[in-house]
C-alpha cells in the first residue's frame, strides 16, 4: 500500500541528497553525484527484468527499489524480497582477482545477477499471495516477534535458504545472460576444483558448506559462490537447463521449501544428487588433469612448507630470503608477514583491516629503506599506511584516500595508485614524503586500471587495463608522458576476455610476466615490451599466479593447492605447446545450446526517457508506506494477550513506523 509519493509530494531539495525516478517496473534512487548513471541504471534494469519474466514466468509484487551509492571503493550489490524487493549497488569498480567476477560491464552483470534473487525471494504462486494479502505484504523475521519466523515462510517461502543455493542459482544464469561470460565458465572454479581432486582435499557436503567450510576454509563464505555454482551447472549437465528453471518456479504444484521443491523437480534427495555430484566431479577432473600432463609439467620448488591462504602480491628478498607478502587464513587475523623461506619463521608486521578474499591487499614495497606500503580498510574508504619491515613500526600516510594498487616508483621514490571515487577509477601520484595525492588522469567509466607495476629505472608504467566492452589489455605507458596527460600507451596486448593479471617488469624491464587463464589454466605468460610478443613460460596443473621476477630469471610464484596459495619457485621456459582444459559449464552449452540463446540484449536497446513516469528530489518522510502487518502475542506479567503489528517505512528505510 502505497501512501504518497515523494517526488510528487515533495518540493524543493532532498533532505538526504537523494533523486530517483519512477517507471511502471522500477524505483530508482541514487546520491546526487551519480546522477549519470540514472539512464545506464534504467535501461540494464528493464532488460534483465524482462528477461526474468520471460525466463521464470515471474509476476513481480510490486515494483523494485533500486538505490545507486559509493559506499566502499569496490562494487558489490545487496538483494532483499521482503518486505519489499530491494536492491542496493555500491557503484565502485569491480574486483576481477583471479577472474572470480565476470569481465562484463559491472551494472550489466550486477543487475543480472541480483535480479536471480529477486526472483527466489518474490516468485508465488495463489497459495502465497493470499498470505501476502492477509498480511497487507511480504513479512521478514522480526528478533522481537518469533512469529514472524511463520508468517515469512507463509508470505515469502524461498526467502529462507542456504547462500549456495541462492548463489549457485544466481552465477549460473547470470553466465548465460551475459553470453557465457561467468563463473560458470570460469577458469578459477575449474582450478579450484581440479585442484582438490589431485590433492585429495575434502569436498563439502551442503551442511559442512555452511558451517565448517565457513571457518576452516580460506575461502571462507565464497565457497558458497564455488560450490553452488558448480553444483548447479552439474545439474544443468546431467539434468537439463529447464529443470533448474522449474526448480526456482512457484508453480501450483511445486513446493514451498526449496529442497522438497528438488525432490519434486528432480525426483532424487537433494543430498543425494550432491553426492552424485561429487564422484563425477572426481571423474571430469581426473580427464583434465590427464589432459594437462600430456606436456611436460613446469617443476617448482615451494618455499613454505604449507599453503598460506590467500596471499597478495609478493616481495623477495634474495640476500636473506625473505618474503614480504599479506596473507589471509583461517586461525588468525589478516597481516603483513615476513616470510623466512629458510627456516620456515614468519614475522607479523602489521594486522590488516578490512582484507578482500583473494587479493587480501594492495602492497608496494621500498626496498631501499625497508618499507612496505599497504591498504587498511578495503572493504570501505581505503587508507595507505607505511610499516618498517625491521621494527614493524606503522604509519598512517593518508587516511580515507580511497587509493589502492599502489606501486613504488625507485626514481623518484614516489607511489602511484588509482583512486576509487564516485564509481570511477583515476590514476594518482602520492609524492615523497607520501602527505598528500595528486591526479595524474581520470579514466572514463568502467575503463578501470589495476596490478600496476614500474620498471626498475622508474621509466616504464604497466597496468591490467579493463574497458567498458569487457575487453581486457595489457598496456604500457612511459611514465613522463603520462604524467603529463598522455595516456596514448607505448606498447598493449589485447587479452580478449581473459583478465592479465599480476604483470611485472623483468629488472632489466626487457619483459612483463603475469598470469591469464587465455589457455584454461592459469599460466604464467612473458610479453616483450618492445616487440609486443606474448609466450606461455609454464605449463601448471592447477595454476600459477603473481610471478616475481629474480636476478638468475627464475621466478619466485604462487602455485594453487586444495588448501590455498603456496609461493614457489619456477624456472620460466617458452613454450610452445600446453593442453587446454574442458570447462563444464562449455559441455552444458555444446549439450543443450539454449543457453546460448539466454544473453540479455545491451542498455543501448532501450528508450530510457519514455519509460520514466516521475521524477525529482527524494524525501523520507513524504515516502512511508506499509510494508506489512501481522498479529502478534502481547503480555505483561501474567497477563497474555493478542494484538497486530504495523509495519511503516520508506523504500530506502531512512525513516520508519511501528505500531502495535
Amino acid at each position: 500500500m502505497r501512501l504518497r509519493c515523494g517526488f510528487e509530494a515533495a518540493g524543493g531539495d532532498s533532505p538526504v541528497n537523494i533523486a530517483g525516478v519512477e517507471t511502471n517496473d522500477l524505483r530508482l534512487y541514487y546520491y546526487d553525484y551519480l546522477s549519470f548513471l540514472e539512464p545506464r541504471a534504467v535501461r540494464t534494469f528493464t532488460n534483465s527484468l524482462s528477461w526474468q519474466k520471460r525466463i521464470f514466468d515471474w509476476n513481480p509484487s510490486e515494483r523494485t527499489i533500486v538505490q545507486l551509492r559509493d559506499f566502499a571503493d569496490f562494487g558489490n550489490a545487496f538483494a532483499d524480497s521482503s518486505p519489499h524487493d530491494r536492491l542496493a549497488f555500491d557503484i565502485g569498480p569491480l574486483a576481477h582477482t583471479f577472474e572470480t567476477f565476470p569481465a562484463s560491464e559491472r551494472l550489466y552483470s550486477l543487475m543480472n545477477h541480483e535480479l536471480i534473487h529477486e526472483v527466489q525471494g518474490d516468485i508465488a504462486n495463489d497459495r502465497d499471495r493470499r498470505w501476502r494479502r492477509l498480511f497487507l505484504g511480504k513479512v521478514s523475521a522480526e528478533e522481537k516477534h518469533p512469529e514472524s519466523l511463520l508468517y515469512g515462510y507463509l508470505t515469502v517461502p524461498r526467502h529462507t535458504t542456504p547462500r549456495w543455493y541462492s548463489e549457485g542459482n544466481a552465477v549460473f544464469f547470470e553466465t548465460w545472460m551475459g553470453g557465457g561470460l561467468g563463473r560458470a565458465q570460469g577458469g578459477y572454479d575449474e582450478m579450484v576444483f581440479r585442484a582438490m581432486v589431485r590433492d585429495g582435499a575434502q569436498f563439502y557436503d551442503p551442511l559442512g558448506l555452511e558451517s565448517e567450510g565457513r571457518k576452516i576454509s580460506f575461502q571462507g563464505g565464497a565457497n558458497d559462490y564455488l560450490y553452488g555454482a558448480r553444483f548447479v551447472t552439474w545439474l544443468a549437465y546431467t539434468y537439463t537447463p529447464e529443470t533448474l528453471i522449474a526448480w526456482t518456479r512457484r508453480d501450483a504444484g511445486s513446493k514451498a521449501y526449496y529442497s522438497e521443491q528438488f525432490e519434486h523437480v528432480f525426483g532424487i534427495p537433494l543430498e543425494r544428487a550432491w553426492q552424485k555430484w561429487i564422484d563425477f566431479e572426481h571423474d571430469f577432473q581426473l580427464r583434465n588433469l590427464a589432459e594437462v600432463r600430456k606436456f611436460p609439467i613446469t617443476t617448482d620448488h615451494k618455499l613454505v612448507a604449507a599453503a598460506l591462504g590467500s596471499v597478495s602480491r609478493m616481495f623477495y628478498e634474495e640476500s636473506n630470503g625473505v618474503v614480504y607478502a599479506a596473507v589471509r587464513y583461517p586461525g588468525t587475523l589478516d597481516h603483513i608477514a615476513a616470510i623466512n623461506t629458510r627456516d620456515g619463521r614468519v614475522r607479523r608486521l602489521a594486522y590488516i583491516k578490512g582484507a578482500t578474499t583473494y587479493t587480501v591487499t594492495s602492497l608496494a614495497y621500498d626496498k631501499t629503506s625497508g618499507t612496505a606500503f599497504y591498504i587498511d580498510n578495503n572493504r570501505a574508504f581505503r587508507d595507505v599506511v607505511a610499516v618498517n619491515v625491521k621494527t614493524g613500526t606503522k604509519r598512517m600516510l593518508l587516511k580515507s584516500a580511497r587509493i589502492g594498487e599502489i606501486v613504488f616508483n625507485p626514481a623518484d621514490r614516489s607511489l602511484l595508485g588509482v583512486r576509487h571515487a564516485d564509481g570511477l577509477a583515476t590514476l594518482v601520484r602520492i609524492p615523497y614524503p607520501y602527505k598528500s595525492w595528486t591526479e595524474v588522469y581520470a579514466f572514463p567509466w568502467e575503463h578501470v586500471p589495476s596490478d600496476l607495476d614500474i620498471s626498475a629505472d622508474g621509466r616504464l608504467l604497466s597496468a591490467t587495463m579493463s574497458t567498458d566492452n569487457g575487453d581486457q589489455y595489457l598496456r604500457v605507458w612511459e611514465i613522463d608522458k603520462i604524467l603529463a596527460g598522455d595516456v596514448k600507451p607505448l606498447s598493449e596486448y589485447r587479452f580478449g576476455q581473459s583478465v592479465p593479471e599480476g604483470f611485472v617488469f623483468s629488472p632489466d624491464g626487457r619483459y612483463l610476466y603475469g598470469s591469464s587463464y587465455y589457455t584454461g589454466v592459469s599460466n604464467i605468460f612473458r610479453y616483450e615490451v618492445a616487440s609486443g610478443a606474448v609466450e606461455a613460460v609454464s605449463n601448471a596443473e592447477s595454476g600459477f599466479f603473481r610471478p616475481v621476477p629474480l636476478a638468475d630469471g627464475r621466478l619466485v610464484v604462487l602455485t594453487y593447492t586444495g588448501s590455498g596459495f603456496v609461493p614457489t619457485i619456477i624456472d620460466p621456459q617458452p613454450l610452445k605447446d600446453v593442453s587446454a582444459i574442458t570447462f563444464l559449464g562449455a559441455e552444458v552449452a555444446d549439450t543443450y545450446p539454449i543457453v546460448k540463446t539466454w544473453q540479455v540484449a545491451p542498455p543501448s536497446t532501450v528508450d530510457d526517457q519514455k519509460l520514466i513516469i516521475a521524477k525529482g528530489p527524494y524525501v523520507p518522510l513524504h515516502s512511508l508506506e506499509l510494508a506489512n502487518a501481522f498479529p502478534v502475542l502481547q503480555g505483561y506479567k501474567n497477563t497474555a494477550g493478542i494484538g497486530y503489528h504495523f509495519n511503516f517505512e520508506d523504500p530506502l528505510q531512512f525513516a520508519s513506523s511501528r505500531l502495535c
